[in-house]
């Protein structure tokens, strides 16, 4: 005997599930269930470079993902589209150089550049992407 009550079959994490109860759909016994796919988010290349010959850290979401020191003054990532905390200090993390949002992903820009000093920040590829909150050295 089968049970009225039927387990569907578990979606990916990828998918939307939508349930139709449609006049169309009317003559089945059961809702339809139509699975579409989310569009692919986009990745952006964002370049760090660091100017000048001072130690720096720059941390993104809270996380330090680099530190430029002597010889190694520039790296790339690979984000996905969106808005990230961005904070870049000197050696210590209290002398904050530079604070702010990164908003990538918004328009057709594929890379992103990030110069930084004790002085300030500075964008090249997409100009509105940088969303300051501190941008003065005390």
């Amino acid at each position: 005997m089968a049970s009225p009550f039927l387990l569907a079959t578990m979606a990916e994490a990828g998918q939307i599930i939508i349930y139709r109860d449609s006049p169309r759909d009317s003559h089945h016994r059961y809702p339809v269930h139509e699975r579409r796919r989310r569009p692919a988010r986009k990745r952006v290349t964002v370049e760090f470079i660091a100017q000048g010959s001072e130690w720096a850290n720059v941390y993104v979401d809270g996380r330090r993902i680099f530190s430029p020191r002597n010889a190694n003054r520039r790296k790339q990532f690979t984000f996905r589209e969106g808005a990230y905390e961005i904070k870049i200090t000197g050696t210590d993390y209290f002398d904050v150089w530079a604070e702010g949002y990164l908003d990538i992903g918004r328009d057709d820009t594929n890379i992103v550049v990030i110069n930084f000093s004790d002085r300030g920040v500075r964008i090249a590829g997409d100009p509105y992407a940088w969303i300051p909150v501190a941008a003065q050295r005390r």
